[in-house]
């Protein structure tokens, strides 16, 4: 579950405090960097491509039950830019995922997978429901 401070409220700024789950394609970390600290924060799978240098690992119960899957949990670094690693792997699947996340350590590593597969489903949903409309004759 994430911290009061990521639930917007009724008199929520527009310019702060955002969860915000991308494509991988969208991966700015000096924007990103910036972000945090208006409490803006993002998920993202990281790119295959992406340079760089492990810094530390990160402590998470890997007992948990939302932790299932998850391998490791890093902060890495790319420019004097750090931000977290997930390393998941889908225990039904067996492949891999890589999330990259400017949220606090303090979050499960196992939440914010769940958090990046979630935005996943309702992108597949209005995929599948687009093609079946789109089927239609008007």
């Amino acid at each position: 579950m994430l911290p009061p401070k990521f639930k917007r409220s009724k008199f929520g700024n527009y310019l702060s405090e955002k969860l915000y789950v991308y494509d991988k394609a969208v991966t700015d970390f000096v924007w990103w960097d910036r972000q945090k600290r208006h409490a803006n924060y993002m998920i993202s799978m990281l790119k295959e491509n992406s340079i760089a240098t492990l810094v530390e690992s990160i402590p998470f119960d890997s007992r948990h039950e939302i932790n299932t899957g998850v391998e490791a949990y890093s902060v890495y670094e790319n420019k004097g830019i750090k931000f977290n690693v997930v390393d998941y792997r889908d225990p039904e699947t067996g492949k891999l995922h890589r999330f990259v996340t400017t949220l606090p350590m303090t979050i499960n590593p196992g939440t914010i997978a769940m958090l990046y597969f979630k935005r996943w489903t309702i992108e597949k949903t209005f995929n599948n429901t687009k093609t079946r409309c789109s089927s239609f004759q008007l």
